[in-house]
């Protein structure tokens, strides 16, 4: 069993990343997102942009800021099937650090793309707040998640650094594709040897 972990800008084409590992690789597929759905759920708050980063935030203060790493490998450790991991939505470096010193191995993709295009990808999903977002709006959003200076915050540029391999998604869904399995083949050849 092995993870691969996700990083990246909002948009940045993490979910067509993960949505290949499972459709087309036979992988799980959790996001650390996920442990703050179920938060905001039991607290019967809305789904949206900034609520989850909010509560994010409040979990990593109260828990630490491992927290939710800590709690996937907790979840993915109990499943009775043993397979390889996509996990997206690694927002902190201590995250990271979760499953880079893990007895797992991890192989820690960071996904880019322009941000034009991210921001015309926002716009046609048609989610929560991002319905009718401005350009200057969307630019400012993504700032505050790339340069927290708060411990408990999300941490985005620290977080790239601890990458293995960058991804830049520009060219399309198939471009992607290849560009993923050129990664994926190389760790795990390097985990054969």
């Amino acid at each position: 069993m092995f993870f691969v972990g996700l990083c990246g800008l909002n948009c940045s084409g993490k979910t067509t990343v993960v949505d290949h590992f499972k459709d087309n690789k036979g992988f799980g597929s959790l996001s650390l997102s996920d442990m703050i759905r179920e938060e905001l759920g039991s607290r019967n708050e809305e789904i949206s942009r900034n609520n989850l980063r909010r509560v994010g935030n409040e979990l990593r203060e109260n828990f630490g800021s491992a927290i939710l790493a800590e709690r996937v490998i907790e979840y993915v450790e109990k499943q009775t099937e043993k397979k390889n991991w996509v996990i997206d939505s690694i927002r902190h470096p201590s995250e990271a650090q979760v499953f880079i010193d893990s007895k797992y191995p991890f192989l820690f993709i960071k996904v880019d793309c322009p941000i034009e295009q991210r921001y015309k990808r926002a716009l046609a999903r048609k989610r929560g707040e991002e319905v009718s977002i401005s350009f200057e709006e969307f630019k400012e959003k993504e700032d505050r998640e790339l340069h927290s200076e708060k411990e408990f915050a999300q941490q985005l540029l620290k977080t790239f650094e601890k990458s293995n391999v960058t991804i830049v998604n520009e060219a399309g869904v198939e471009e992607l594709q290849k560009k993923i399995d050129l990664a994926i083949d190389e760790f795990t050849k390097k985990l054969e040897n």
